[in-house]
C-alpha cells in the first residue's frame, strides 16, 4: 500500500455551520485554462476557489472548513488527485473525510484509473468536455449532499453531549465525571473516607493514529478502555475523558489502594500486545495519581488539576510512568524533588492540603513571589512596606 503524504491538521476553532454564505467550491486542476473554464460555469450560482496541484488544495481543504465539494483532476505534479483523496478520506476529522470529492476524468483516462479513484472513494466523476449544465448539476447535487452530512453530524454531536455515555468505549465521559465528582467529594469531606483521583493518557496515541489509520486506533482505545474497567472495583467510575485521555475516581480508596489499581493497570498495559497486519507493537499509558488531604474548602476541579499535573510531568518524562505523592517507600517512581514547582502548582497542591512537596522548595517560591508582593503593595497601597522591607532582608539569607 502506497504511504500517504505527511499531512497538516485542520485549523481549530472553525465554523461549521456555512448555510448563511454562498456554497463555495473548490477545482484543482493544474491547467489555468480549465480551472478559468470551471470557474466561469460555476461562479453565477457558487463562491469557487482554485488551486493548481494537490499540495495546494490540500492546505485550502485543512484550513476552510467553508468548502463543500471538490473537482480534481487526476494527474497532477507533486501531489496528484489520487494522494489527495486518500488523504481527504484518510483524515481523522468528520469534516474533511466526509466531503464530497469529484474527478475530473479525460478520453485519456483508462477504466483502471478510475477504478482506482472509485476505489479510493470518489463520490461521482466527470469526463471533459462537459457542459455548464452538467457541471453545475453534479455541484448543486453535491453541495446538498454535504449540507445535509454536516446537519447529522450537528444533530449527533448535540446528542453525545448531552449523553453521559462515550460512544466508542461505553464508558462515563467528561460531562458525567464533572457532574458526578463533586458530588462523590462532598460525600468523601462530610464522611471523612478517602477518595483518589487516577488521570491516564495513552502514550503516542496520536502516532498510531496517523500510522495505522482511525480503525486501528479505534480498536486499541476500546481494548485499553477494557483493561482499565477490569482492573478497578465495580463502585469506581471510570470515564474517557478526551481523546486518549481517561479518569478513574475511587471513593473509599486511600493511598495505598489506589496505588495498587494504577500499578495493575500499568503491568497489564506493558503486557499486552497488538498486531496489524505483520505488525505487532505495544502500548504503554502515563498516569497521574492523586489522594488529596480532606477539608471543607477542597474543590473537584482542584483535585483534577492535580492529577493531571501529575500526569503531564510523566508524558514529559517520557511516557510509561506512574507519579504520584511523594513517600519514603516509592524507590524508582517518586517524582524526582529536584523537579521544580511553579507557582500555580504550588498553590494548587497547598489548596488540595497537600503542603509537604510544597515545603521542601518553599524558599525558592517565595523568592520568586516577592516581586509580586512589591508591586502589589504599591499599586493597591497595602501599608505592607516594614513587612515587605523585613522579607527582603530575610530573603537574602537564603
Amino acid at each position: 500500500m502506497s504511504q500517504a503524504v505527511p499531512l497538516k491538521r485542520p485549523a481549530a476553532g472553525v465554523p461549521d455551520d456555512v448555510a448563511l454564505q454562498r456554497p463555495r467550491i473548490l477545482i484543482v486542476d493544474d491547467s489555468p485554462t480549465m480551472c478559468l473554464a470551471m470557474s466561469r460555469l460555476l461562479a453565477g450560482d457558487f463562491e469557487v476557489v482554485e488551486a493548481n496541484d494537490g499540495d495546494a488544495a490540500w492546505d485550502i481543504i485543512s484550513s476552510d472548513a467553508s468548502i463543500q465539494v471538490v473537482f480534481t483532476d487526476l494527474m497532477m505534479p507533486s501531489l496528484n488527485g489520487f494522494q489527495l483523496l486518500r488523504l481527504i478520506r484518510e483524515s481523522v476529522h468528520p469534516r474533511i473525510n466526509q466531503l464530497p470529492v469529484v474527478i475530473i476524468t479525460g478520453h485519456s483516462d483508462d477504466e483502471r484509473m478510475q477504478h482506482r479513484a472509485m476505489h479510493l472513494g470518489a463520490t461521482d466523476f466527470i469526463t471533459k468536455p462537459f457542459d455548464s449544465l452538467q457541471l453545475r448539476a453534479r455541484a448543486r447535487s453535491y453541495v446538498h449532499l454535504d449540507q445535509t452530512t454536516r446537519k447529522l453530524q450537528r444533530a449527533t454531536k448535540a446528542l453525545e453531549l448531552e449523553s453521559t455515555i462515550d460512544p466508542l468505549t461505553g464508558l462515563a465521559n467528561r460531562q458525567y465525571l464533572m457532574k458526578h465528582g463533586p458530588e462523590l467529594l462532598s460525600f468523601a469531606i462530610r464522611h471523612a473516607t478517602a477518595i483518589s483521583l487516577l488521570r491516564i493518557n495513552i502514550d503516542r496515541f496520536d502516532v498510531l493514529e496517523r500510522k495505522k489509520g482511525e480503525g486501528v486506533a479505534e480498536k486499541v482505545m476500546v481494548n485499553i478502555s477494557r483493561i482499565i474497567a477490569s482492573c478497578v472495583r465495580s463502585e469506581d467510575t471510570v470515564a474517557r475523558i478526551g481523546r486518549a485521555d481517561f479518569a478513574v475516581l475511587m471513593l473509599g480508596a486511600g493511598a495505598a489502594s489506589a496505588r495498587g489499581t494504577a500499578e495493575k493497570i500499568h503491568q497489564i498495559m506493558r503486557k499486552t500486545g497488538y498486531r496489524s497486519g505483520q505488525t505487532r507493537f505495544r502500548m504503554t499509558v502515563s498516569e497521574g495519581l492523586v489522594t488529596p488531604a480532606l477539608t471543607e474548602s477542597l474543590q473537584f476541579e482542584e483535585v483534577l488539576k492535580v492529577a493531571e499535573s501529575r500526569l503531564m510531568r510523566g508524558m514529559r518524562e517520557g511516557g510509561d510512568q506512574l507519579i504520584f505523592e511523594a513517600e519514603a517507600d516509592q524507590g524508582p517512581m517518586m517524582l524526582p524533588q529536584e523537579e521544580s514547582l511553579t507557582l500555580d502548582e504550588a498553590l494548587v497542591l497547598v489548596r488540595a492540603g497537600e503542603t509537604a512537596k510544597v515545603g521542601t522548595q518553599l524558599k525558592r517560591l517565595m523568592i520568586r513571589l516577592y516581586p509580586l508582593l512589591v508591586f502589589g503593595n504599591r499599586q493597591l497601597d497595602l501599608g505592607l512596606d516594614d513587612g515587605l522591607s523585613r522579607m527582603r532582608e530575610r530573603l537574602k539569607s537564603f
